[in-house]
């Protein structure tokens, strides 16, 4: 009736009704009549024509409430609740449109507030307590009044006695009622209004102290137990029945709808219930249990909008868009709170605001409460407020205090997200012109500083100190910061900065845009062109600029669209060809592109929808296409700055990034360059120490890209850290990216430079596992668990390698490298046990919440029995934890060398049961792994044992790694003729040192080795062989049955210059038997013998051709050598002479002679004078023609000079390899006969005796005199030389011990490089009949220490540079131990002076100290420096030489 405007009609109906309402009432009075009035019904209509009567209706129909609770309290049978209930759901749908945080006239208000108090008082509202009383039959109509006394306690727990209908009435109700404030000033004072809700008749009046106390019991329960019912003697019934009232509609508010009040469509700030709890909370001078009560009624209203918004956590879609919209609006006024006149709702504020930030961390990335928390102090409060300067302090430093703890805890977790949201900030603050405030906000964010040095700003280890995660957030900081170096940046004034560039793009882009609509698009040239631009001409004189159409703004974005992909494209091009992408211009057009992007995001035009995603695919594509450190530095500028600004992107690009990341893995980039030829140092050493065919260099720098990766990681962690908690579509994409990386086969790249990321991949991963607890991935809890193990199982997978160092030219890379292997470890040990509390306290009983642990009695079609399956995951992770903890101890050596302490991991003492279960557990999972932990430990006798025991067992399975084959190649076996070793023909190759040690007498020549190592060795380029012709040679001694000397025929056949080199060491080795001696032993008289057979088999072999080039280059050299002979009579001073003499008689026949040193270098030209040939190089440039000094020595024997270069090639070899700056000059000797050979001559060097001829002063005054003042960029730049060259020195003679160290043997280059020469006395020997003079371990005379150590106190940077140089070259050299010591022992027999006395292999061996962690050989070598240092025996030494031989010193 009142919709169709028939007032007068609506008016008398209404009266007849509500009369005959109540008459039925009286009537249905007494206790017999069981009849019970109908429900009311209200059907929804429009009121659209009449407001005003609809008002009418609400007041007349919660005045009948009223009547009815007062008439149907005196009442003595019947409850109560069967009058009102049936009219609840009438009033529910007239209030539906009610908005309560408008003004409500008070007589309104007092029906509300009657209508609640009924409510409490007859128990109709839902229960609001959690725990579940068991159910038991409650009859609907209550007859005695003991019994009514218990209703408002069953209000509060349940089980709800009525109908469902009302119940759900009730809620709705809650949404459209005020809060129950009658006057402002003393509304809980005046009882008489409150008793004059009892009917005077009714049994429950205010004096029954009875129902008082169970109304102060219901109320208590209520409030959770936070009041007790002792501290409320002083609240009447009446007054605890509407405290009771205000508890039930606040609480009820919040557990309906999340706590969104009715009025308007958005979910603005103003409609979180939070307004109406806190008004409460405003009446001055409260009875302080009265204020107890409302203080706990706000957190119980608080804790149930958390349980609403908990429950709601797994939703995704439009629901879980609806559950963040009002976490949102309850923390922005939350945050507006904090500005409240009243000191107790700001300090509930606070403390509510701190509890809504740990249950639901996303609000600290939620763009309008960070607009609320800069902003809003601004805005409203302050010009409202009448100008009182205390509580303005008071409020402004609150303020600041919660923003910095905000902004502090955002970065800490998110650094690229907060500082996206910042600059996003930052730029609205821009165009708002808001001049005023933003001093504030600079204040307080200008101290902010995150790097990678230590961070004050946060307690503990947060997601912010993962380094990849930093490296991240300065590329999201748009500073242009070199990453490789140490930083430490300023949140702010690179946000402004940031903000600045990104407001200009945006300007660009809006310029572009209304100049294209002002001069009416860029006509085409069909029309003519006055034409086109007079309309614009018009429109920009006239002023008007109507309103640009759809149309045209459409074009424009189809014209720019075009435009940006095809320059995007242009770029991966390029870098597809491998050119060099323009950083700067690159990162131009990515922004310009997002600017472009972002600034369509508000239209609705569904034209160009194709065009604008294809360039968020480009821009989310090309950086992980050009994979360089500066495309993703600007790809994580430009992907944090699409989700900040537009979050609802953030599910896109996430998509896209994801498919990106796997694209990699398919192709095999960065991190997943699995190929062998990128495996790092030990790819460079094939085949002389690591097994393998060698390989060209990858024409991409590994490294380049893993550290793209590395950034790129940065960004998925930060990315998760924001979305783990409300967003489940992104985290089931992260998750898919992690099943992609975590399937077999093993898909990592295993070069060192990739340790730091791939541990903080996997700390992704264990990351990610972790949500298992939270509510939002419940469903998903077996499969995350074995995620959890697919992760434990990759992890190890990384130590299937052996362990290799690695050194780059980026600062603190090894710092950081090191950091993230020991943040993973810290996590992984401290992981599961916050998991196994929380599923014990959400108990263990869901259904699909089933933990693995539980699933004992489970089989599972791939996994098999689950309870050996627990038990297996748990020794896997124990295992990880222990090789991690060994990795991260590692790598914190080398990023610190010379940091003394040990760390606390490494006392750790393991059982030996323990490592037994670590072998087998490892082996498992794959035997490599066993092979590798055995190689980390290598003097762990109960490992060494389990790993022989488990390799000779599962022999068949694990041919394919040659790493094995020392555990059952042993000589023992050799002794036992073991039936293991047939298994040798189908093993994979070895490295040529490990094959070189079986060839030595110890594994007797046993036939089936040998055929093993024949096969290694021609399975490898003879010319890659020729590097151990001396070892080979000495390996005819004990070659019975003449199958060494098979290869090496073989091999001469191959290659003529292998011969040559073969030729020239026999003949070295062949002995002039000196009278006077006894006869050699009959062992080397058949090896002497055998030399020339071997030689004549070799010559008989070769073609005519190679017949005629050996004639011809042995007969050139041997003449030069035999010049050394004619001249020896002769007296110094008429030698040159004799020289010139003699070489002039000497043809140089042919074009392809070569130098026996350096078989590439062609010979062209001998120069007489000393005998420096000109040379060319085989492989180069044949006009390229550069002198090559030689020595052609007479009557000294060269091998052993041979063997100490040999070591010091190796080392060289493993310092380039490792990537150490450390320089080594392994020079040319060939022995070509009995006590002759060739030396090279260390080009363009001086010896220290010659410097000395010229200058009276030392080293340092030397040095600047040919480089210039201490301090100049030349002579700081001679001393890096030689310190570099002296640290490789060191580290050589540590392991050579070579003696006659006087200033004859140091050589320096026109650089300040030094060079050692002259090995005649190493290992056991040294001159003077081995007196030991030179005790030190390397020569460290005080001239050095003044260059390598200004400050003369060990304190400078230029020694701690020597000393960590050092270390670093001993522990890379102690990696290969083995194969340089097999180098060594196989020359034990060849007679050479080295090995005349003593133990030379055995105190080789211990100079190496295998026995060491690696933090005590780095001391050791520390001790060795300082040693060398304060040694005066090199001073003694020098000047014994300069009195007997007149050697400078």
């Amino acid at each position: 009736m009142a919709s169709l405007g028939f007032e007068k009609s609506y008016r008398e109906t209404v009266v007849l009704m509500t009369r005959s309402y109540l008459i039925k009432l009286s009537s249905l009075g007494s206790a017999e009549s069981k009849t019970v009035p109908q429900e009311a019904t209200t059907e929804r209509v429009e009121w659209s024509y009449n407001p005003k009567l609809r008002s009418d209706y609400r007041h007349r129909l919660l005045s009948l409430c009223s009547d009815v609770g007062l008439a149907a309290e005196s009442k003595s049978g019947r409850s109560g609740a069967d009058f009102l209930g049936p009219l609840l759901p009438a009033v529910a749908e007239i209030c539906s449109d009610f908005d309560p945080s408008v003004d409500v006239e008070p007589s309104l208000l007092k029906l509300f507030r009657n209508l609640w108090f009924y409510v409490a008082l007859f128990g109709l509202a839902p229960p609001i307590q959690n725990t579940q009383h068991p159910a038991k039959p409650f009859s609907t109509t209550l007859n005695s009044v003991g019994s009514m006394g218990t209703i408002p306690l069953q209000a509060v727990g349940g089980p709800y006695m009525w109908n469902a209908q009302w119940s759900s009435a009730v809620q709705r109700i809650a949404q459209g009622t005020p809060p129950l404030v009658v006057s402002s000033v003393k509304w809980l004072e005046d009882e008489l209004e409150l008793n004059a809700l009892h009917n005077p008749d009714s049994r429950r009046g205010s004096g029954n102290e009875k129902v008082a106390v169970t109304q102060r019991a219901a109320l208590s329960t209520a409030l959770g137990g936070r009041v007790d019912v002792a501290s409320m003697n002083t609240i009447s019934g009446v007054k605890a029945t509407y405290l009771l009232a205000v508890a039930f509609l606040e609480i009820i508010r919040f557990s309906s709808n999340g706590g969104i009040l009715n009025g308007g469509t958005s979910l603005a700030t103003s409609r979180s219930a939070f307004s109406c709890v806190f008004e409460y909370l405003k009446t001055p001078n409260l009875v302080p249990a009265v204020f107890q009560c409302l203080m706990a009624t706000v957190h119980r209203a608080f804790e149930t909008a958390v349980s609403w918004l908990e429950d709601r956590i797994s939703e995704t879609g439009n629901e879980a868009e609806v559950r963040e919209s009002t976490l949102s609006a309850h923390a922005c006024f939350l945050i507006k709170s904090m500005s409240q006149r009243e000191e107790p709702i700001r300090d509930v504020a606070v403390i509510l605001l701190s509890q809504l930030k740990d249950r639901f961390p996303q609000v600290l990335w939620n763009s309008s409460c960070v607009d609320s928390l800069l902003f809003s102090i601004h805005n409203d409060s302050f010009s409202t407020v009448v100008n009182d300067p205390g509580w303005v302090v008071t409020v402004r430093s609150l303020y600041q205090k919660i923003v910095r703890e905000w902004i502090i805890k955002s970065l800490s977790y998110a650094p690229c997200s907060s500082q996206g949201l910042l600059q996003e900030k930052l730029c609205k603050a821009n165009t708002w012109q808001r001049a005023q405030h933003t001093t504030d906000v600079v204040s307080l964010l200008s101290e902010i500083r995150i790097g990678t040095g230590k961070t004050d700003c946060w307690n503990g280890i947060q997601t912010a100190n993962i380094p990849a995660v930093m490296a991240a957030a300065a590329a999201a900081s748009g500073a242009n910061l070199k990453l490789t170096e140490a930083f430490n940046l300023e949140v702010l004034s690179t946000g402004i900065v940031s903000a600045t560039v990104k407001c200009n793009h945006a300007g660009e882009i809006a310029g572009m845009r209304s100049l294209y609509n002002s001069i009416g698009g860029f006509q085409s040239g069909t029309t003519p062109t006055g034409y086109g631009l007079g309309v614009g001409l018009q429109r920009l004189i006239s002023g008007a600029f109507p309103q640009q159409t759809q149309a045209e703004d459409d074009q424009f974005n189809g014209i720019l669209l075009t435009k940006f992909v095809r320059l995007l494209q242009q770029f991966v091009n390029a870098a597809e060809k491998g050119v060099e992408v323009d950083k700067s211009q690159f990162r131009k057009t990515c922004s310009q592109a997002t600017a472009l992007l972002l600034s369509n995001l508000g239209s609705n035009s569904k034209s160009n929808v194709e065009g604008f995603s294809q360039l968020l695919r480009l821009l989310c594509w090309c950086p992980a296409y050009i994979s360089t450190p500066d495309a993703m530095e600007t790809g994580v500028f430009v992907w944090t700055w699409l989700v900040s600004a537009a979050p609802e992107l953030g599910s896109l690009v996430l998509a896209e990034l994801v498919d990106a990341w796997l694209w990699t893995i398919d192709t095999k980039r960065g991190i997943f360059a699995s190929d062998v030829k990128y495996s790092g140092p030990a790819a460079k050493l094939r085949p002389h120490l690591s097994p393998g065919e060698p390989e060209a260099e990858p024409e991409i720098d590994p490294v380049e890209q893993i550290m793209a990766h590395r950034l790129w990681l940065g960004f998925f962690i930060d990315r998760f850290e924001v979305v783990r908690h409300n967003s489940v579509e992104q985290l089931l994409l992260l998750g898919r990216m992690l099943q992609g990386m975590t399937k077999l086969p093993w898909n990592f790249s295993h070069h060192p430079a990739a340790t730091g990321t791939f541990f903080t991949v996997m700390l992704l991963g264990l990351k990610f596992c972790s949500c298992q607890s939270q509510r939002n991935l419940q469903n998903f809890k077996t499969g995350l668990q074995l995620l959890e193990d697919r992760i434990y199982r990759t992890s190890l997978g990384w130590f299937a390698y052996e362990p290799e160092w690695y050194d780059t030219n980026y600062m603190n890379f090894s710092q950081s490298e090191a950091q993230s292997v020991s943040l993973f470890v810290h996590y992984l040990s401290n992981e599961r046990v916050e998991v196994a509390v929380q599923s014990d306290s959400k108990g263990r009983g869901r259904e699909n919440g089933t933990t693995l642990v539980d699933a004992n009695d489970q089989y599972h079609p791939v996994w098999g029995q689950m309870e050996n399956y627990a038990a297996g995951r748990e020794k896997r992770k124990q295992l990880l934890l222990m090789l991690c903890q060994h990795e991260a101890d590692r790598l914190d050596v080398w990023s610190q060398p010379t940091n003394t302490k040990e760390s606390a991991s490494s006392k750790q003492k393991i059982s030996s049961e323990k490592w037994v279960e670590h072998a087998r557990t490892a082996f498992a999972v794959d035997p490599r792994i066993a092979l590798s932990l055995a190689s980390r430990f290598p003097t762990n006798t109960f490992l060494k044992a389990e790993v022989t025991q488990l390799v000779q067992s599962h022999i068949l399975d694990i041919r394919s790694i040659p790493e094995a084959l020392p555990y059952f190649v042993t000589p023992k076996a050799m002794d036992e003729n073991s039936a293991l070793l047939q298994q040798l023909p189908h093993w994979a190759a070895c490295s040529i040192t490990q094959a070189l040690e079986f060839l030595t007498p110890a594994y007797k020549g046993h036939p089936r080795v040998m055929a093993y190592v024949l096969r290694v060795l021609e399975s490898y380029p003879p010319e890659r062989v020729t590097f151990f012709m001396p070892q080979l040679v000495q390996a005819l001694r004990y070659d019975e049955e003449r199958l060494v000397e098979g290869y090496l025929l073989r091999a001469t056949q191959r290659s003529d210059i292998f011969a040559h080199i073969l030729i020239w060491h026999l003949q070295g080795e062949t002995s002039v038997p000196e009278s006077g001696k006894d006869a050699a032993p009959v062992k080397n008289s058949s090896f002497q013998e055998l030399l020339p057979l071997v030689r004549q088999h070799i010559i008989d072999g070769f073609t005519p051709k190679a017949l005629d080039m050996f004639q011809r280059e042995f007969d050139f050299f041997d003449k030069v050598t035999s010049i050394s002979g004619v001249l020896f009579p002769l007296p110094k001073e008429e030698r040159r002479a004799g020289i010139r003499r003699e070489l002039e008689k000497i043809e140089l026949e042919g074009e392809d002679l070569y130098l026996p040193t350096a078989p590439n270098k062609l010979v062209r030209a001998k120069v007489p004078i000393m005998i420096t040939f000109n040379v060319i190089d085989r492989s180069g440039d044949h006009n390229d023609v550069k002198p090559q000094a030689c020595i052609f020595k007479v009557g000294d024997d060269c091998r052993q000079d041979v063997l100490a270069l040999q070591v010091i090639s190796l080392l060289r070899d493993i310092f380039e390899s490792v990537g150490i700056n450390l320089y080594l000059f392994p020079y040319g000797v060939l022995p070509t006969g009995p006590e002759r050979g060739i030396i090279e001559v260390v080009p363009n060097t001086r010896s220290r005796s010659q410097m000395g001829e010229t200058t009276d002063g030392g080293l340092y005054e030397i040095f600047q005199q040919d480089y210039g003042p201490v301090g100049s960029p030349s002579f700081e730049a001679a001393r890096e030389n030689f310190i570099i060259s002296s640290a490789g020195y060191a580290v050589a003679s540590l392991l050579l011990q070579p003696k006659d160290r006087h200033n004859g043997n140091l050589l320096f280059d026109n650089v300040g490089r030094l060079v050692h020469i002259d090995f005649g006395f190493i290992l056991e020997t040294s001159p003077g009949g081995n007196m030991r003079f030179e005790s030190a371990h390397f020569k460290l005379s005080h001239e050095m220490t003044q260059l390598l150590d200004p400050s003369g106190v060990m304190k400078s940077d230029t020694w701690n540079q020597f000393v960590s140089l050092c270390v670093k070259g001993y522990l890379a050299a102690r990696r290969y131990m083995d194969g340089i010591i097999n180098t060594v022992s196989l020359m034990l027999d060849s007679g050479l002076p080295c090995f005349s006395r003593g133990d030379p292999i055995g105190n080789l061996r211990k100079r190496f100290h295998p026995e060491m962690s690696e933090r005590e050989a780095a001391n050791f070598m520390i001790h060795v420096c300082t040693d060398a240092y304060n040694k005066w025996t090199t001073a003694g030494y020098d000047l014994i030489q300069y009195l007997q031989q007149g050697i400078e010193k």
